[in-house]
């Protein structure tokens, strides 16, 4: 199930235009709203969604199939025979770059929470998931063995009917390295001499990368406090050579302008006349990492499951997208005071009701 997107970004404010982040892709990877030609025939055909985060302690894979028949397919959504194969079996392996086989696990056919409202049938709500305790694809892991982080990651789907199983490939990525700011970085000034940034490196070929900004503030009310977060998504990223011995790498960097981070906020925070106050807590900046694979299907911009052969897809013997992506992240940042003030009394966040203190 594939959506054509809102006009934002990753879990909360996000991209604009035709661009959707790698977070919100997560979020319909559990509930999905199509846009489709709802009397479309087709054959049936396996759709396979999937996006790995080694770090995780779930990995989730969903598989689902097209619809067929002489009706309309927005009742066909809201039939679960029509959604899901039965008796399917799925299974995620780890292989060296040369072909060896590291591990291999069955995935467990799960119901989870129910969808959010919308075409499809919101229960029964099916995946197929294992953990971090049996399928082992964490950089530590492999560290802790002394084994190069150097892996193919495989979906296999045999699906009873079909003669030859849906098969998906891709890499395993390694956790990019910061190196700007410094983790004894406490605070964040961007009216400084030298305003906030972020530099890393990464050494994945065909790399994309995104900025998850997550702040973290309160709301009081006159009876009441609540704790609230507002996240974004930073794209842009500046990518230059640098040399070193034996040769070139990568470094990626992000400059943070204080007119761009404020707007930022006015767009993610809504303006509340119930709330007295409001106050900043912390901030995160986490890198995400994915590939060129997850770059063509944001751009495409959606797949419809219904509209055979539409959008990108790297699924063999059906259509879908089956990817990774990696993140790494400074936490827990305080603002400056000079930063604070100009939360509480600036032209692009005054409405908000932020404190100075």
């Amino acid at each position: 199930m594939f959506a054509k997107l809102p006009p934002n970004f990753f879990r909360t404010v996000r991209f604009s235009s035709r661009f959707f982040s790698l977070s919100l892709i997560l979020v319909l990877a559990i509930s999905c709203e199509v846009e489709f030609n709802p009397n479309i025939i087709s054959t049936p055909t396996p759709v396979i969604y999937g996006i790995i985060h080694p770090q995780d302690s779930i990995y989730s894979v969903r598989l689902t199939k097209t619809f067929i028949g002489p009706g309309s397919a927005y009742v066909f959504a809201r039939i679960a025979d029509s959604i899901y194969y039965k008796g399917a079996h799925v299974y995620l392996e780890t292989r060296t770059t040369a072909g060896k086989l590291v591990e291999k696990v069955e995935l467990t056919e799960t119901e989870i929470g129910d969808r959010l409202p919308g075409i499809f049938a919101q229960a029964p709500n099916i995946v197929y998931q294992t953990d971090a305790s049996k399928f082992h694809i964490r950089p530590e892991y492999f560290d802790s063995l002394g084994q190069e982080y150097n892996l193919t990651l495989n979906l296999i789907a045999e699906i009873p009917g079909f003669t030859t199983p849906v098969k998906a490939s891709t890499r395993l990525r390694a956790i990019p390295k910061i190196t700007e700011p410094r983790f004894t970085f406490v605070k964040v000034y961007f009216y400084s001499e030298e305003p906030y940034w972020m530099q890393w490196m990464n050494t994945d070929e065909e790399s994309m990368f995104e900025i998850l900004v997550r702040m973290r503030y309160k709301d009081i009310y006159y009876d009441d406090e609540q704790d609230r977060v507002a996240e974004w998504v930073l794209t842009g990223i500046d990518a230059n050579e640098t040399s070193f011995p034996g040769g070139t790498r990568k470094v990626y960097s992000y400059y943070f302008r204080p007119e761009n981070f404020y707007s930022q906020v006015r767009a993610a925070i809504q303006e509340d006349p119930e709330v007295e106050v409001r106050v900043v807590k912390d901030i995160d900046f986490e890198i995400l990492s994915t590939n060129r694979e997850m770059g063509f299907y944001r751009d495409i911009y959606e797949i419809s499951d219904d509209y055979r052969g539409t959008g990108f897809s790297n699924i063999e013997n059906g259509i879908g997208l089956f990817t990774t992506y990696s993140s790494a992240g400074i936490y827990g940042l305080q603002l400056g005071q000079t930063e604070i003030d100009s939360l509480a009394l600036g032209r692009y966040t005054k409405h908000l009701g932020f404190t100075r203190w």
